[in-house]
């Protein structure tokens, strides 16, 4: 068989995505991933964290990357600096 640009294999059944799907992604349909838990967007390239993170950036499903001056599991509390008195 001769596949057009959207089928590959032997007998053109196995879909090509371009980008490539990522982060344990597949490619279900052509240019159509079908993510892996965790992760989200046209390639899977984008994790969830839920509950959202506040301040600062999901980078790994359910891990939120602090902006500077915040802490916890979402970044919602302040890092005061000097220390809070009371």
């Amino acid at each position: 068989c001769t596949c057009t640009s959207s089928w590959t294999g032997s007998r053109c059944t196995t879909p090509v995505c371009s980008p490539a799907c990522a982060n344990g992604g597949t490619c279900s349909a052509p240019n159509t991933c079908t993510c892996a838990s965790g992760w989200t967007g046209a390639t899977c390239a984008t994790a969830i964290c839920s509950p959202a993170c506040v301040n600062g950036a999901c980078n790994s499903p359910g891990v939120c990357t602090c902006n500077s001056g915040w802490s916890g599991s979402t970044c919602a509390a302040a890092i005061c600096s000097p220390a809070c008195v009371n």
